[in-house]
């Protein structure tokens, strides 16, 4: 009895213990089996702007509501904000610290966990673009630029835990592929210290592991609570084995989770990669793995713009269904696919795009992931902004609430 007695305690207190998002729950949802922890976020880094010039949003009934609490109806318990450093004017998506700050006190006022997504640039920061902020165009030294990612980190978080909003997660960093600030802010110039990912770049390694460490220890000295995430753009049948080597398992950089991107439509891979890859990653490098970034389609018309949309039926539609394949799946036999220019492909409709996220969120969670985040579900069509998204939102073009919305409900 003394045995079986310690042995419940120990029990109780790993259970006690263990991360939320991979401990098991008695609440689920009992069509994807999803622990009520699982991360089911929102990124809303377009609404700032978007409420600026004009643009409301609307629950499924066509009454106007902030979306904070529509996204809070319909299941959604995470929201994720990117943070530019000073984004110029004319740049669609510009998320300054005020816009950032405002949108931080109403997500907590809302009851919703918050990922800040500090991309340390002035704009976009993705595998293709790292650039560094204006400001830093003229750092010399890699302790230099550690410093400056330090106090800038320090600051930001300082500034929203002293409002009340600080995040309970941040990424160090966006899809840092390929490494970060590979180029100064006119994203034309080579910067002056290499903090390349690639193997060869033996300097740019070191140097790549010193910011992060920096962005790390900065997140822990103003609070030790925050969590930290790494995010990587997913890359077909790729483990990531090399950037982790290339950074020395980063070591030293004190995180928590592994982000990953996955567009059905981009060469993502297959879900059944994604599952590998997710369930790869956690077990080798002991991280909780989410999905930072995913969408599809409820239309492939372009709306209110000169703009491309990104997801079109060739290549997009076509790519998509050559990626939606996972035996596994028992969501992917609602999906519905159609013929174009002789190839198979995905079609677009509100039936589609929330049997795409429902199977996504459930590789994810077969794998181990604990989460994921649906992005520009916001960016609704807008006369001041130009749009190459708006056939991807979780809202019609009005701003009402899209019946695949309701992917997030856990009943």
């Amino acid at each position: 009895m003394k045995f079986k007695s310690i042995f419940s305690v120990f029990i109780a207190l790993f259970l006690f213990l263990s991360p939320a998002c991979s401990a098991p729950s008695e609440s689920t949802d009992e069509t994807l089996g999803l622990n009520a922890d699982f991360m089911r976020g929102f990124d809303a880094s377009m609404v700032s702007q978007l409420e600026e010039y004009g643009s409301s949003f609307y629950n499924e009934n066509g009454a106007k509501e902030d979306i904070f609490k529509i996204l809070k109806a319909h299941g959604v318990n995470w929201i994720r904000l990117r943070i530019w450093n000073e984004p110029q004017d004319s740049t669609p998506g510009q998320n300054n610290y005020e816009r950032t700050l405002a949108m931080a006190k109403r997500i907590k006022q809302n009851g919703l966990k918050f990922l800040l997504d500090f991309h340390y640039s002035d704009s976009w920061a993705d595998p293709a673009k790292q650039s560094l902020p204006a400001e830093w165009d003229n750092v010399s030294s890699i302790e230099e630029l550690c410093s400056k990612v330090s106090e800038y980190t320090k600051k930001i978080l300082t500034d929203l835990k002293s409002e009340g909003c600080a995040p309970d997660l941040v990424q160090l960093g966006n899809e840092i592929n390929s490494g970060m600030f590979l180029t100064k802010s006119d994203g034309t110039t080579a910067s002056r210290i290499d903090c390349y990912s690639w193997t060869g770049h033996t300097e740019g390694n070191k140097n790549l592991l010193k910011v992060l460490q920096s962005a790390s220890s900065a997140v822990s000295e103003i609070d030790s609570s925050i969590k930290k995430m790494i995010h990587l753009a997913s890359s077909k049948g790729d483990n990531f084995d090399w950037w982790f080597k290339n950074l020395q398992n980063l070591k030293g950089v004190d995180y928590d989770y592994i982000g990953l991107s996955y567009y059905p439509f981009e060469e993502h891979g297959t879900l059944k990669q994604l599952r590998e890859n997710i369930s790869y990653l956690k077990k080798t490098y002991k991280k909780q793995v989410l999905v930072a970034e995913t969408s599809w389609a409820w239309s492939m018309e372009a709306y209110g713009d000169s703009t491309n949309n990104i997801v079109w039926y060739e290549p997009a539609g076509i790519q998509a269904a050559k990626n939606l394949v996972d035996s596994k799946s028992t969501e992917l036999k609602n999906l519905k696919t159609q013929t174009y220019n002789g190839k198979k492909c995905v079609s677009a409709s509100v039936q589609n795009q929330a049997t795409v996220v429902k199977a996504i969120m459930e590789a994810t969670s077969n794998a181990g992931g604990c989460g994921i985040f649906y992005w520009g579900g916001d960016w609704i069509p807008n006369s001041k902004i130009q749009d190459t998204w708006e056939n991807q939102t979780l809202f019609d073009l009005e701003g009402k609430a899209l019946e695949s919305l309701n992917v997030f409900l856990t009943e």
